[in-house]
């Protein structure tokens, strides 16, 4: 009998900073202990259709650069993102979108 294994969902609050110019996907990044913003990886899971036009809408009005890769915004947006946990570098596992926060 094969028994599924259970994933034990962690969340957290994180700023969107950016997306991919190519494939889907946005820049996330979480405040450090002194405050200030860092990567913590890229949510490409869990957003519908009118999640991404929402964020097309908004995101325009905060491109603060670009490069060959991404747009770079600033850091004003916030989402909800659940994930297995954080990697030992300090990274999202897995991150998948679940709500924009206000």
């Amino acid at each position: 009998m094969f028994i599924s294994p259970v994933i034990n969902w962690t969340y957290a609050d994180v700023y969107i900073t950016g997306f991919r110019k190519q494939e889907f996907g946005w820049l996330a990044a979480v405040p450090d202990p002194s405050g200030k913003l860092r990567p913590a990886g890229i949510i490409e899971l869990g957003a519908s259709p009118i999640h991404k036009q929402a964020f097309r809408g908004v995101a325009q009005q905060l491109v603060k650069g670009e490069d060959k890769e991404f747009v770079h915004l600033e850091p004003r947006l916030r989402a909800k993102v659940r994930m297995r946990n954080w990697t030992k570098s300090g990274m999202l596992r897995s991150p998948v979108f679940t709500e924009f926060l206000v």
